[in-house]
C-alpha cells in the first residue's frame, strides 16, 4: 500500500513547480504543471491569467490596441467570423469593439489569496523551517530520521503544544507511510488523488520548496509533509481542506446571451451579418474567455510593431575588429546596441553559460556553485589553479581572513537571530556601521570591498583538461560556434557573462544569470575562453571545418547589470599582441555603459534623467534602495536569427536575442538545442514576470518592505506563514502601477519553416507551449521571405497588416 500511496502523492503533486532557494533563485513558470492544458485553464480559481476587460478597453481607447489587431485576433480565435467576413464582405470593426466592450463580464477570479487555516498552517510552517534549519545554528534533534519522525518525537514534548494535542500525537503511527495511510483511510480510492491535491494547496510556497528539496537535496519529501500535516490536523481537531469546485458566476443561456449581444451590437450600428456572427459565436463561448481575446490582441499589436521594425539585410563581409558575445538576457540588448555604435564592433547573443555546464569552485574555496541552467545536472567540477604557489599561500591566508570577516557581516545581516546579538555585542561599533551604511552607502561599500577577497590578488587559470576530455572540450566548442553562427572570427572575441551586485537585496540571485543557475556568469566565460584558446581544441576544430584563425584570442569578461560596467577577467592570460585591442574595447564599453545607464534612468523609479550616471550607479551600494535595477521587467519576445535582423533596431531592452545562422547548422541540431533549452528558459522567465505582475500576492512575493528572510530558503511577508513565491512587487510594479507589461513570449525565428516544424513536432514541451497558446511563434525561411505564424494546424502566412514585414532600413 505504501508504494501505491506514494505514487498517488506524486500524481497529486504533478502540477507543483519546484521553488529554488534564494541563494540560487531562478525564474520559473509557476503554472508550468498546466502547460499540457490550454492557457488560462488554471485549476486554481484564485489565479488571474489576464488583466480585466476594463483595463484592455482602456488600452484600446488610448490607441494601445489598434482595431486591426483586435479584428485579427477575433478572426483567429473564432474562425467562423472570418468566414462571415469573406462571404459578406463586411467589416468587423464596430461589432468587435461593441461585443467585447459592452458585454457585462463576470469576475474571472478574485485577486486575493485563499483563506488559510491559521492555526494549522502557522504551526506547520514553524516546524518545516526548524527542520530545514535555514540559519545553520541549531540542528533539529532526530533530523536524520526524516521530517515526520523528528516532528513526532519532538511535538509530544513541545511545551507550546496543548497537552491534549500532544496526547493525540503520541498515539500516531511511528512510520511515515503508516501515518499517511491512517490519515487517508476514510477517503475513497477514486477521490484520493484530488484529496491529496487539496492538502498540498494551503501552503504552496513551502510545498513548492519541499518538492525542489526532495529532488535536489533529498532530506524531505511531500509524503513526509502530508503525514505531518494530516496527523497534526487530526490532533488539533482541524478538518482538513477538501477539494471544492471553483464558484461559477451565473450566466444567461446561449440564446439569451445571443439576443442581448445582438441588441448591443445593433445599438452600435453594426452590420447585420456581423450582428448574427459575433453574437452567436461570443454567446457560445464563456465570457471568461473574452479577457484572453483582449490579451491576444494586446500581444498581436506589440508583435506587429516589433516585426515591422526588423531589418532585412545581408551579412557584412568586412572582418570586425572585436566581437562581443553577451548573454541572451534582454538587459544585454541595450549594451549590444550601444557598443555597435563604434566602428568595427560586432555583438552576438548566446546563453550566458556559453555552452559550458560546470560546478565551479574558486582556488582553495570550501564551497562550489552550479554554473549551468536548471535544466541540466552538473557532471564536471572545475576549479582554479594558481600561477605562482608562493603567492598563492600568502594570498589564501589573507583572503580567508577577509572572507571570514565578510561572511560574519553577511550572517549578521541575514540570519534570524544574529542581527540582535551582533548589535548587542558590537555596541557603538554596530551603530557606527549602521550610520555609515545609511548616510554614505558608497563609502561603506568601498570599505566592504576592501575586506572582501579580491580574485585579482591571485592570478589563476582554469585547466579544463582536468575536468573534460579532449573530445568533450572540442564538442562543446564546436556546438557553441555553430549555435552562435560564428562564420568569421575577429582578432579579439570577448565572452561576456553577467551578474548583478546590490546591497541588502534578498532577490539578488534573481538578477544574476538564469543560464548560470542564478549565479554570475564570469566563471563560465572564463571556462569557455580557456576552451577556445586551447591549441588541442583548435586542432580538432580545424579538422572538422571550424578553424579558428591563429590571430584570434578569446577573452573573458563580466557585465554588471546594475552599473552597466564590463570588467575584463584573467588579464594575465591576454597576449601582449592583443593588449591594445583589449584597451580599445574597454574604452568602448565604458562609453557604451554610460549611455545605457542614462537610457535606463528614464524608466528606473527615483533615477530621473537629470541625475548623473554616477548617482544611478551608486544605487547598487544603498541598502535602502528597493530598485537597484529593473532586471528583466518588460520582457516580451525572443528573436533567434542573425544580427542583421536586429542591428541598429532599438528593442527597448525587452527582447531575448540569440544569434543563429542557418548556413552554420546544416543538420538543424543547433537550432533544436536553442529551441529546447534557451527558449524554454526564456519562457520560464517570461511567465514568472507575467504571473507575478498579475498575482503579486499569490504567485509573486508581495512588497519587499515587509519581507523577512528564512535563511536562504525564501521570504515571509511578515513574521510567519507561507514562503512567498515568485518575484517581489518591486520587480514588476511601482506604487500601484505595473512596470512590467504582462505579455506572453512572442518567439521570432529566421530559419527554414520545415526545420522549425520538425523540431516542434519532435518535442512535447514545445508542442504544449505552442498548441496551448502559452507562447507564440512567427518565422520566415530567410531574408526577404514572408513571415509565417505557427498554428496547431500548420503555418499560415502573416498578413502585411500583421507583420508590416521586411521594412528595409538597412542595406
Amino acid at each position: 500500500m505504501s508504494l501505491v500511496l506514494r505514487a498517488q502523492v506524486a500524481a497529486a503533486a504533478q502540477d507543483i513547480v519546484p521553488a529554488w532557494p534564494l541563494d540560487s533563485f531562478i525564474a520559473v513558470n509557476p503554472l508550468a504543471g498546466g502547460e499540457g492544458r490550454a492557457f488560462g485553464s488554471s485549476r486554481d480559481p484564485h489565479v488571474l491569467v489576464a488583466r480585466s476587460s476594463a483595463d484592455f478597453t482602456t488600452d484600446f481607447h488610448r490607441g494601445r490596441i489598434p482595431i486591426e489587431a483586435l479584428q485579427r485576433t477575433l478572426v483567429t480565435r473564432f474562425p467562423v467570423l472570418g468566414h462571415t467576413m469573406r462571404v459578406g464582405g463586411t467589416s468587423l470593426h464596430a461589432s468587435s469593439i461593441a461585443a467585447l466592450d459592452m458585454i457585462e463580464h463576470p469576475v474571472v477570479a478574485p485577486a486575493s489569496a485563499p483563506a488559510e487555516d491559521t492555526a494549522l498552517d502557522n504551526c506547520l510552517s514553524t516546524w518545516i523551517a526548524a527542520y530545514l534549519n535555514p540559519d545553520g545554528l541549531w540542528v533539529m534533534p532526530h533530523r536524520e530520521n526524516g521530517f515526520y519522525a523528528a516532528w513526532r518525537r519532538l511535538a509530544v514534548v513541545d511545551p507550546a503544544t496543548p497537552r491534549a494535542v500532544r496526547r493525540r500525537i503520541t498515539g500516531a503511527p511511528e512510520g511515515v507511510d503508516a501515518a499517511l495511510e491512517k490519515a487517508v483511510s476514510g477517503v475513497a480510492t477514486g477521490e484520493l488523488r484530488d484529496y491529496l491535491r487539496a492538502q498540498l494547496a494551503p501552503l504552496p510556497g513551502w510545498v513548492a520548496h519541499i518538492k525542489w528539496r526532495a529532488e535536489k537535496v533529498g532530506d524531505i519529501d511531500l509524503t513526509n509533509y502530508l503525514a505531518v500535516r494530516l496527523t497534526l490536523a487530526g490532533a488539533l481537531g482541524v478538518v482538513p481542506a477538501s477539494l471544492e469546485p471553483a464558484p461559477v458566476a451565473p450566466v444567461d443561456t446561449t440564446w439569451e446571451r445571443a439576443a442581448r449581444i445582438a441588441g448591443l451590437l445593433t445599438e452600435h450600428d453594426a452590420a447585420p451579418a456581423d450582428v448574427a456572427a459575433v453574437a452567436r459565436v461570443l454567446a457560445e463561448h464563456p465570457s471568461t474567455e473574452h479577457p484572453l481575446t483582449w490579451q491576444a490582441a494586446y500581444e498581436d499589436a506589440y508583435r506587429a510593431d516589433m516585426l515591422s521594425g526588423l531589418c532585412s539585410s545581408t551579412e557584412p563581409t568586412e572582418r570586425p575588429g572585436v566581437q562581443v558575445v553577451l548573454c541572451i538576457d534582454p538587459r544585454s540588448e541595450g549594451l549590444r546596441r550601444h557598443l555597435e555604435r563604434f566602428r568595427g564592433v560586432e555583438t552576438l547573443g548566446f546563453a550566458g553559460f556559453f555552452g559550458v555546464p560546470i560546478r565551479f569552485s574558486r582556488y582553495a574555496a570550501q564551497g562550489a556553485i552550479n554554473a549551468l541552467p536548471a535544466l541540466l545536472t552538473p557532471r564536471h567540477r572545475v576549479t582554479e589553479h594558481p600561477l605562482d604557489d608562493a603567492v598563492a599561500k600568502s594570498s589564501v591566508a589573507s583572503a580567508r581572513l577577509r572572507g571570514a570577516l565578510g561572511h560574519a557581516l553577511h550572517v549578521a545581516d541575514s540570519t534570524s537571530t544574529s542581527p540582535f546579538a551582533f548589535a548587542e555585542t558590537a555596541g557603538w561599533f554596530s551603530g557606527a556601521i549602521t550610520a555609515l551604511r545609511t548616510l554614505v552607502p558608497s563609502v561603506y561599500a568601498r570599505l566592504e570591498r576592501a575586506f572582501s577577497p579580491d580574485p585579482d590578488d591571485l592570478p589563476t587559470r582554469m585547466l579544463m583538461s582536468e575536468s573534460f576530455t579532449l573530445d568533450e572540450r572540442a564538442a562543446m566548442a564546436a556546438t557553441a560556434l555553430r549555435m552562435m553562427g560564428l562564420t568569421r572570427l575577429a582578432p579579439l572575441v570577448v565572452l561576456t557573462g553577467h551578474g548583478s551586485h546590490s546591497i541588502n537585496n534578498l532577490y539578488q540571485s534573481a538578477l544574476d544569470c538564469g543560464a548560470c543557475g542564478g549565479n554570475p556568469g564570469g566563471a563560465n566565460a572564463r571556462a569557455a575562453s580557456a576552451l577556445f584558446n586551447d591549441p588541442e581544441v583548435r586542432t580538432v576544430l580545424a579538422g572538422s571545418g571550424l578553424a579558428i584563425p591563429d590571430d584570434t584570442v578569446f577573452v573573458a569578461a563580466e557585465h554588471d547589470t546594475v552599473r552597466d560596467t564590463v570588467t575584463v577577467l584573467d588579464r594575465h592570460d591576454i597576449p601582449t599582441s592583443h593588449l591594445d585591442r583589449v584597451l580599445e574595447f574597454e574604452n568602448f564599453q565604458a562609453e557604451a555603459g554610460q549611455r545605457l545607464v542614462a537610457e535606463r534612468a528614464r524608466d528606473l523609479p527615483g533615477a530621473r534623467t537629470r541625475r548623473t550616471v554616477a548617482h544611478v550607479r551608486r544605487r547598487a551600494d544603498d541598502w535602502a534602495e528597493v530598485y537597484p535595477e529593473l532586471g528583466l521587467a518588460g520582457n516580451a519576445a525572443m528573436i533567434i536569427g542573425p544580427r542583421e535582423l536586429t542591428r541598429d533596431v532599438d528593442l527597448g531592452r525587452r527582447v531575448f536575442l540569440h544569434s543563429y545562422r542557418t548556413e552554420s547548422d546544416p543538420d538543424g541540431s543547433a537550432l533544436e538545442t536553442i529551441m529546447t533549452a534557451p527558449l524554454i528558459v526564456a519562457q520560464w522567465i517570461n511567465h514568472q514576470y507575467y504571473f507575478s505582475a498579475l498575482n503579486p500576492s499569490i504567485l509573486g512575493a508581495g512588497t519587499k518592505t515587509i519581507h523577512n528572510a528564512v535563511g536562504t530558503l525564501g521570504v515571509l511577508a511578515g513574521h510567519r506563514g507561507d514562503l512567498r513565491r515568485g518575484l517581489p512587487w518591486q520587480s514588476v510594479g511601482f506604487g500601484r502601477e505595473l512596470i512590467h507589461e504582462p505579455m506572453r513570449l512572442s518567439v521570432v525565428i529566421e530559419a527554414p519553416l520545415e526545420r522549425i516544424g520538425r523540431i516542434v513536432s519532435g518535442n512535447q514541451v514545445l508542442r504544449n507551449l505552442l498548441d496551448n497558446e502559452w507562447i507564440s511563434l512567427t518565422a520566415r525561411n530567410q531574408i526577404h521571405h514572408t513571415w509565417h505564424r505557427y498554428t496547431s494546424n500548420g503555418w499560415t502566412p502573416a498578413t502585411p497588416a500583421t507583420a508590416r514585414q521586411n521594412k528595409e532600413t538597412l542595406t
